[in-house]
């Protein structure tokens, strides 16, 4: 008896499920896609605000927003990667 319960459990078949898992996938990219569009629209407004206001910690900032940047976009390729392939 439950060998047959294992063998329904392990025998279940995703195909059906084809079209669930690609309305799952477009959200998550869509997700990832306005991360990365946010991380572009932060080195905008620390550019204004460079411009604007004189400040010694503005450096700083630049580099810090770059640094988000560079992740952002590096960790949401990788993820967009991840989604399609997967």
């Amino acid at each position: 008896m439950g060998n047959t319960i294992l063998d329904k459990v392990l025998g279940f078949d995703f195909g059906q499920m084809g079209s669930l898992v690609i309305l799952l996938k477009i959200p998550l990219i869509i997700i990832l896609a306005v991360c990365m569009f946010y991380s572009f629209m932060l080195i905008l407004k620390i550019r204004i605000l460079h411009d604007t206001i004189d400040l010694e910690e503005s450096d700083k900032a630049k580099v810090l927003v770059y640094a988000n940047l560079v992740v952002s976009l590096v960790i949401g390729v990788l993820g967009i990667i991840i989604i399609v392939l997967g």
